[in-house]
């Protein structure tokens, strides 16, 4: 004996419902992919762009020479000595430098009357 099939309740979603939901993750993935393209375009408009104020600041005499060669990172970074190790040495330079001024200044003063 076959079976019988129950009929399935009918749908309370209108068709518009049904097509609404369906094309909305289209339509925001739409709009999506036409903001990326319109940022891409208004960045390649802006690359082209000549701003005067930054071209105006070059000498005239570097205006027609080449740019300048271009470094490897680790050799542009090189490790250099440290702030604190620099102003050490100089503080050290200066202190001798007052120090040998004020033995000079003393023996002027002796020698004059």
């Amino acid at each position: 004996m076959p079976r019988r099939q129950t009929p399935t309740p009918p749908s309370t979603e209108l068709p518009a419902d049904r097509l609404c939901a369906a094309s909305q993750p289209r339509a925001m993935d739409l709009v999506a992919r036409l903001g990326s393209v319109a940022l891409l375009c208004a960045l390649a408009l802006t690359a082209c762009t000549r701003v005067p104020q930054l071209e105006d600041r070059l000498p005239k005499d570097l205006q027609g020479q080449p740019y300048p060669r271009l470094l490897p990172l680790g050799t542009a970074l090189a490790a250099g000595p440290l702030p604190e190790e620099e102003s050490a040495a100089l503080a050290e330079t200066l202190e001798t430098r007052a120090a040998r001024l004020r033995r000079r200044a003393e023996d002027l003063r002796r020698r004059t009357p």
